[in-house]
């Protein structure tokens, strides 16, 4: 038999059961048509019954699948758990009147939603920090206002980027805590111990950790930018970049003065670092006497106000600033935050209690910003 191979169309059938249909030929697609399972039937019936099967154990191999990984999840859950109850317990036990906030619902919900954060996080530090916020509301928790910020601050610890968190302790520290009193080298080598354990990573740059910090409610976004950090610091250091009263000027005798008729040591008038021709009382902060030592006031309206010197203290308080290596990266990147913001009572209950985790006996912050 003759085929003629020019055609280039052919058909071929084969079988009761079966139909083939074959394009063939030069420069062509080949395609195969086979209907060997549901020729002639019409209800399709076992394509549905093939389709039904797989899907059924499909099903059934999923479900087996996430109810396994919700098995492993719970066990995951409650070790997490266990482990903050171990942590918290020690703490809030040792407290006084303990028994009283345990019975109390409000602190039983708190519990609760520590555990919750504490099941959802992945890093073991939030569990000193949990802690600590429970801590605080045994110790703040009349004041309903800062017990606000302390339940938000509960409720998203785990949710809070770290370096966005060293960023906030960092300005929280800055605009909360002073060096003390005495000497400016001993304050300045104070806070930068201070920072060297607050700045446990890179520091953020740009504005992302800032939108982060608002989204969370730890900080409010306004318009502008901060002031320059030189302007903002001296501002609250006003006992160290001062000029004070020149030795052995009619100043200096009226201060003595004032000293012997308050029974105050002598020596808390002590020489200014920055300008050794000149005396100052040893504090820091001119309002930290404002407490208990309201009659030492006028001692420094009789500092000298001549602002050549006023600005060649700050300068000099400065350039020793920039001498300590944690102060000087502070300084810095500071001076670049692109917008200004304001800390709120959650912020601030995040920031004390990350720092308490960095530095146990740092001091309280929460509810500065009332």
């Amino acid at each position: 038999m003759n085929m003629d191979i020019s055609k280039t169309n052919q058909k071929q059938e084969s079988g009761d059961n079966s139909k083939q249909n074959q394009l063939i030929g030069d420069n062509s697609n080949q395609t195969v048509i086979e209907n060997q399972y549901n020729y002639n039937m019409t209800t399709g019936q076992m394509v549905y019954d093939i389709v039904s099967l797989t899907t059924t154990v499909s099903s059934e191999v999923t479900h087996k699948a996430l109810d396994l990984c919700t098995e492993v999840s719970n066990k995951i859950c409650h070790q997490k758990m266990e482990a903050f109850e171990k942590k918290w317990t020690p703490v809030i036990m040792k407290m006084d009147n303990v028994a009283n906030h345990l019975i109390d619902p409000k602190f039983q919900f708190m519990i609760r939603d520590a555990n919750i954060s504490a099941a959802k996080s992945s890093r073991q530090e939030d569990l000193d920090m949990l802690t600590q916020l429970l801590v605080c509301h045994i110790e703040k928790g009349k004041d309903m206002k800062v017990d606000a910020g302390i339940n938000k601050a509960i409720q998203i610890v785990d949710q809070v980027d770290y370096d966005s968190l060293c960023a906030l302790t960092c300005i929280a520290t800055i605009f909360g805590v002073c060096s003390g009193n005495g000497g400016i080298k001993e304050g300045l080598q104070f806070m930068d111990d201070l920072f060297s354990k607050l700045l446990y990573t890179e520091l953020p740059t740009g504005d992302a950790w800032i939108d982060h910090l608002s989204v969370l409610g730890a900080v409010v976004i306004q318009t502008g930018r901060f002031n320059k950090f030189e302007e903002i610091y001296s501002s609250l250091i006003d006992g160290y970049v001062c000029v004070g009263v020149k030795k052995d000027s009619e100043e200096h005798k009226k201060v003595i003065e004032i000293l012997k008729s308050n029974d105050v040591d002598l020596n808390e008038l002590i020489e200014n670092e920055l300008l050794p021709d000149y005396l100052r009382l040893s504090v820091a902060q001119q309002a930290s006497l404002d407490v208990n030592y309201k009659e030492l006031r006028p001692i420094f309206e009789l500092y000298s106000k001549d602002k050549e010197l006023v600005k060649l203290s700050k300068s000099k308080y400065f350039e020793m600033w920039n001498s300590f290596p944690n102060l000087k990266t502070i300084k810095e990147w500071f001076d670049k935050i692109p917008t200004f913001f304001r800390i709120t009572s959650v912020g601030y209950a995040l920031a004390q209690t990350n720092a308490k985790r960095c530095y146990p006996e740092f001091p309280d912050l929460i509810g500065i910003n009332e």
